[in-house]
């Protein structure tokens, strides 16, 4: 039993009773949110205390203390700690006015104010436990444990004593605990956005992509796969959940694969890979994106017009590699009969393009995301009236007001306890004194502490969303990584991407182990491939620190420049890993030709010249060498050596 307690519980299938205060929880919240997101106006605290309580009520009721525990139905324990989690939001209610302008630790709290102080740090604890696991529970336990003792410890990493009172008082009566900026962004565009995918999957978007995917890769070698890339990246943009992600699309695309003649490790790898991209992709990203939005104090549209080349050169890679490897293994392509007709394909689903398309130029015309959500929303609803078959009527609108809690309870607990974690760090002012420590480490180089804060976001990131790993890592290190003159864009959006990237890192690979239970393969082996598969993603952080000109900073030249040769850089390292081109290449082939890939995206004109030197020179003798091998009588001729189709 005590070695469950360090596993998150299971979810419930709610039934009866406590299923219809569920689907009541899910109708007030979503309306809430819809109002708050497009007429309505509240301060921070005010609309996350109405939000938080009801989203802790739900995560009592739909998962289970451990997974032993089984059965549909709440337990008394739980049923009790729902109902203080409700009480809670009551108290709030009623007593909002006198938090909103009390001036904080100026007086003490009231023995009242103590238990409800007490009680929200507890439940959240639980409830992050319960739908997160152990890892960043016992992360927070340990900043707790800091804040309470680390007046104790000798050195530079003491700190002055902080009394329970004054902890108390900030983490759940100001906005710089719980009900602080991480909660603010899942109560209003992560909500939102999570509305609008629900809304739009139902709708038949969901459909349209697959059928899309097919028109576009279905013919090509290995269409399933490049079907598996797109559809998934098209689906984590929207859900902005690796996991999630892998295990909706998951479920069709790596059986697919399988069945195509695909390993199992491979099949988990492409699905984790592209799914995990979809948090980096652009229009809508991910959490993590409106949490950068909000904490960097950059515009929503100015992080999405930065991220849209390095997203293209991420799939641009995973894309290739599924090509040259389908190409290498002479996999097959989609039955004629099994790929619809472009003309079909958008004569029937063009409607699904208007919402994305109102949503990317609302954005991009200074609409607030909010605001773009709620009414690409509305525009799905009314585009769903259009096609019987996917009508949305009342029944369906609660069942998807259902699924929107489900599917936000996970990400607001991750919120709730990165709140915790950023106000620990400033009580303690442990940001400071690690920026201190990672400067002395790195020797004040900006590459090794580049890699220090990739290997902090991975680390955090082991069973932690994205979203935790980001905030966690960016109330760190950011600050040290902007006064060594990096602009706040580009540091930042170096974290979210590591951040990202720690769902298919090994050993705590979370898509991976999704997508292993799936593929029924190792995880880990999972993990691996699907690293090797975003291995450009790795690469692409430092080089957007070093030259801007990805993110679409700079003069005309420099990001055409930097565009041409990152696309060129991305071929050369996707066909060197891979092992082909046009023909099979060596070991020493391979070893060569990743090098002048990485040239080509490293910036300066040395890099450059050299890098292009070397990868025309590997792809010119590959091509001559599948010319020649095509020339060769049949009988000669070795099929695991040339692409049969150039023929």
């Amino acid at each position: 039993m005590f070695r469950a307690f360090f596993k998150e519980g299971n979810r419930r299938e709610l039934k009866g009773i406590v299923r219809n205060l569920i689907l009541t929880i899910s109708i007030i919240l979503c309306i809430f949110e819809i109002w708050l997101g497009s007429v309505g106006s509240m301060d921070l605290y005010q609309y996350t205390t109405v939000f938080y309580p009801l989203i802790l009520t739900a995560a009592f009721l739909q998962f289970t203390a451990t997974k032993r525990i089984k059965g549909n139905q709440p337990t008394w324990p739980d049923i009790i700690l729902a109902a203080i989690s409700l009480s809670i939001g009551v108290y709030f209610l009623i007593n909002i006015d006198l938090y909103l302008t009390r001036i904080p630790l100026f007086n003490p709290l009231t023995p009242l104010e103590l238990a409800v102080g007490i009680a929200t740090v507890l439940l959240t604890l639980e409830a992050t436990r319960r739908t997160l696991g152990f890892t960043l529970t016992s992360v927070v336990l340990v900043i707790l444990a800091y804040v309470f003792w680390g007046q104790h410890i000798p050195g530079a990493y003491s700190h002055r004593p902080i009394d329970f009172n004054h902890f108390l008082d900030d983490m759940v009566f100001t906005v710089n605990g719980i009900f602080g900026t991480p909660l603010g962004v899942a109560a209003t565009y992560v909500f939102l956005f999570v509305l609008f995918g629900a809304f739009f999957t139902a709708a038949g978007g969901g459909d349209f992509f697959f059928r899309l995917a097919a028109t576009i890769s279905g013919r090509s070698v290995g269409g399933p796969a490049k079907i598996t890339v797109i559809t998934s990246g098209m689906f984590g943009m929207i859900s902005g959940s690796p996991t999630a992600d892998v295990l909706t699309t998951g479920s069709i695309n790596i059986p697919t694969m399988k069945k195509m003649g695909y390993s199992p490790v491979f099949a988990g790898g492409v699905e984790s890979a592209a799914s995990t991209g979809g948090s980096i992709l652009p229009p809508i990203m991910g959490s993590a994106a409106f949490l950068m939005a909000e904490y960097a104090g950059i515009s929503y549209g100015a992080i999405v017009i930065a991220a849209t080349v390095p997203a293209i050169l991420y799939y641009l890679g995973i894309f290739l590699q599924v090509h040259f490897r389908s190409i290498k293994e002479d996999m097959p392509t989609l039955k004629e009969e099994e790929i619809p007709k472009v003309s079909d394909v958008f004569k029937e689903g063009w409607i699904y393009l208007v919402p994305l398309v109102f949503l990317v130029v609302g954005i991009m015309n200074g609409m607030t995301a909010s605001l773009a959500a709620v009414l690409a929303t509305a525009i799905v609803i009314v585009c769903s009236w259009l096609k019987p078959v996917y009508r949305i009527g009342y029944k369906k609108l609660i069942l998807i007001f259902e699924e929107v809690i489900e599917r936000m309870v996970p990400v607001t607990m991750a919120c709730a306890a990165a709140g915790m974690l950023i106000d620990g760090i400033m009580l303690t002012g442990l940001a400071s004194k690690f920026g201190t420590l990672i400067f002395s480490l790195t020797a004040g180089s900006l590459f090794l502490t580049l890699v220090a804060t990739a290997v902090l976001c991975i680390v955090f990131g082991m069973g932690m969303p994205v979203s935790s790993a980001y905030i966690l890592t960016a109330v760190l290190a950011a600050p040290l990584l902007i006064n060594m003159n990096i602009p706040a864009m580009n540091a930042h959006l170096f974290i979210v991407y590591y951040s990202c990237l720690s769902a298919i890192t090994p050993p705590v690979a979370v898509a991976a182990f999704a997508a292993s239970s799936i593929a029924q393969a190792d995880p880990i082996k999972i993990g691996l491939n699907a690293c090797k598969l975003a291995l450009v993603a790795f690469i692409l952080p430092f080089i957007f620190v070093y030259d801007p000109g990805i993110l679409l900073q700079g003069d005309l030249w420099d990001i055409t420049s930097s565009i041409v040769l990152s696309v060129m850089g991305v071929i050369a390292i996707a066909a060197a890993v891979e092992g082909w081109y046009k023909a099979k290449l060596n070991k020493l082939e391979q070893v060569v030709l990743f090098a002048g890939g990485l040239l080509l995206i490293v910036p300066g004109m040395l890099s450059d010249v050299t890098g292009l030197i070397i990868t025309v020179t590997i792809i010119s003798l590959n091509r001559i060498k599948a010319k020649k091998i095509l020339n060769q009588p049949i009988l000669e001729k070795k099929p695991e050596d040339v692409d049969i189709r150039e023929a």
